[in-house]
């Protein structure tokens, strides 16, 4: 299967509207990336687990705004669906947040 690492601006749902009741570590695998993808003008989604990792080393805070971050997946589909500009929604059991993917990191 091949890894692929991308760079990323997420923000976190409060915990008042549905998000992370704590914090989480700047790196954690507790998260799901569910990304979309559209093809011939259907939207397709897929999960991925993933590894993410604050680029600034400060906690996943319920409600944090446009937190860059590196996601690292290892999926080969992931290529298709993780590209720059592409939204995806962040989930822990329901959805905890969004982002967008700004570059794919060379490995």
């Amino acid at each position: 299967m091949n890894r692929m690492k991308v760079r990323a601006l997420i923000t976190l749902l409060p915990s008042e509207k549905g998000g992370l009741p704590h914090a989480l570590p700047h790196r954690t695998q507790s998260l799901t990336v569910c990304a979309h993808h559209q093809e011939e003008g259907v939207i397709r989604s897929r999960p991925f687990a993933a590894a993410i990792t604050a680029d600034d080393w400060k906690p996943l805070t319920p409600g944090d705004k446009d937190h860059i971050v590196t996601i690292v997946v290892t999926d080969d589909k992931a290529a298709e669906y993780l590209r720059p500009g592409e939204h995806f929604d962040l989930w822990c059991g329901h959805d905890i947040g969004s982002g967008i993917v700004s570059r794919r990191v060379v490995i």
